[in-house]
């Protein structure tokens, strides 16, 4: 359990699971290949590399910052919120049921799938990429941009009050 604030930079493995509670700011910034899952209970957890989390899937009870580019497989369940801060793309592939909504405060959140972001509403501040097919109905609120990629027809059902544009790059809107 780790209850502090920082920058954890050392490598973290086994099957054990990683908790992180109390009400500061703590980064993971270590290749972690651990497999328990992770924890978090209060305070905001940082992932600074798609490797930080292990390869268990993450319970979000307060905030998760993924500071990162690459490729997040992880499943992220939960009540709490997903921030994607940092200038670089991050791609969100797994089955995800969070329900604290998200927010892109930077770079572009890539969504893989319409389960991808959770259940719960969006704010997109920067570049909010749907390379995916199906019925997305989380509302999409701020000042950033939706690109839809990819061959494949997405439905947009939320009720949405994003300002930056729309851009249809492939499939159809």
């Amino acid at each position: 359990e780790l209850n502090t604030g920082g920058d954890f930079d050392n490598a973290i493995s086994g099957s054990g699971q990683v908790v992180k509670s109390g009400d500061e700011t703590l980064a993971l910034s270590g290749i972690n290949s651990y497999t328990g899952g992770t924890t978090i209970s209060g305070g905001t957890l940082i992932a600074s590399n798609v490797e930080a989390l292990g390869t268990g899937d993450v319970t979000d009870n307060a905030v998760l910052e993924l500071n990162t580019g690459g490729d997040f497989a992880n499943n992220i369940g939960g009540s709490g919120q997903v921030v994607k801060s940092g200038d670089d793309a991050l791609t969100l592939s797994g089955s995800n049921t969070y329900t604290g909504g998200t927010l892109i405060s930077d770079g572009t959140l890539v969504a893989t799938n319409v389960e991808a972001l959770g259940t719960g509403d969006v704010t997109d501040n920067a570049t909010l990429e749907l390379n995916t097919g199906g019925d997305f109905d989380n509302n999409i609120g701020g000042t950033g941009s939706v690109v839809k990629s990819g061959d494949k027809t997405l439905t947009l059902s939320g009720a949405n009050s994003y300002t930056g544009g729309t851009t249809i790059s492939g499939g159809t809107l």
